[in-house]
């Protein structure tokens, strides 16, 4: 995104690059623009983060109140089915914050010396930043780091005073709006522009003009921001398991059913397939009834991590067997079949 960020200040901010007139070894700000009025530096998330939440996760993992999910399951269902969510979410959104605190430290920096190099009495010094491919950096979760970080104070003084405001920008998330895919355009106030509203007027007026530009809208989100789904690549071809996940994105038909629903359809789908790949059982299935099956197992495990549902809370009850069996049709001796395995 980059490149189109940069031309986009060139073209509709009026921006000037400072790299024309200062050497790299006094780096400020990238851009001035609107005749000095505006100081951009561009900094992008480069660091995804995977390796400190890989260390982190090795450590909850070791905790008997870890949640155990079957298949893949989203951050936020295994945080809220901890016995301590507050805490554990608190130390996963450090961890990923630490990516997003790096550049915004540096660009402080750069921000305060450009505004010693070129002192005006009116200026907006702004960080953009840019997040090119990681799925971790949602705009809730870089919204709230940097909120909290810009209103941090160290010795009584503002901690980044040399920033007036962030504007995120990411493709890797987006969501439909009016039939079109769109995607966030994050804006986050320092305490300056308390201070000073007329700030906020010219932060706004890069958030409208970006829209404008780069697809001619711009939805104002207000106070209740829509929620942004993660962009997968696709690849041209991928494993079947694969396929049938992204399907199922597109297409979540379990997402409306109750807990109760889900375990109900648990019940039977665990109840066919234990069956399936076992000799002389009671039932047998031709191969594309198989495959059915295991479509059907793959799409209930993804909904069950989409609604936080570990796989503790659907434990084996030969009641429910027995009524599973009866939804299905299933002859009576299916459950006796597999009590006997259990047994055994």
């Amino acid at each position: 995104m980059s490149p189109r960020i940069e031309k986009f200040i060139i073209e509709r901010l009026a921006g000037v690059p400072l790299d024309d007139i200062q050497g790299s070894e006094e780096r400020k700000a990238d851009y001035v623009c609107l005749r000095g009025l505006l100081a951009i530096e561009i900094k992008s998330l480069e660091d995804d983060g995977s390796e400190r939440i890989d260390n982190l996760l090795e450590e909850l993992r070791s905790k008997p109140d870890w949640p155990i999910f079957l298949g893949s399951a989203p951050m936020q269902s295994f945080i809220d089915n901890t016995h301590d969510p507050e805490t554990v979410g608190q130390q996963v959104m450090e961890r990923v914050g630490r990516g997003i605190l790096n550049p915004l430290k540096k660009a402080n920096r750069q921000l305060k010396a450009h505004a010693k190099a070129f002192p005006r009495k009116s200026q907006v010094r702004v960080l953009i930043l840019v997040n090119e491919d990681h799925e971790i950096y949602d705009p809730e979760t870089v919204a709230y780091v940097l909120w909290h970080a810009v209103r941090s104070k160290r010795g009584g003084k503002p901690s980044f005073s040399g920033v007036d405001g962030v504007i995120y920008f990411t493709e890797r998330h987006a969501t439909v709006i009016e039939d079109k895919v769109t995607f966030p355009i994050t804006l986050v106030e320092g305490p300056s522009v308390y201070t000073d509203q007329w700030k906020s007027d010219v932060l706004s007026i890069i958030q409208h003009r970006w829209g404008l530009w780069s697809s001619g809208h711009y939805f104002e989100a207000g106070d209740h921001p829509p929620d942004y789904t993660t962009i997968d690549h696709i690849p041209e071809s991928a494993p079947r398991h694969e396929r049938w996940r992204t399907e199922y994105k597109r297409n979540p038909y379990l997402a409306e059913l109750s807990k109760a629903d889900l375990r109900d359809r648990f019940d039977e789908v665990t109840l066919v397939t234990s069956l399936m790949f076992l000799k002389n059982t009671p039932l047998e299935l031709s191969q594309d009834e198989k495959t059915l099956w295991i479509r059907r197992f793959g799409d209930l495990t993804e909904e069950m991590g989409r609604q936080a549902i570990p796989i503790t809370d659907f434990d084996y009850d030969p009641q429910r067997a027995y009524a599973a069996a009866n939804r299905l049709g299933l002859p009576s001796g299916v459950v006796e079949f597999i009590e006997g395995l259990r047994a055994s």
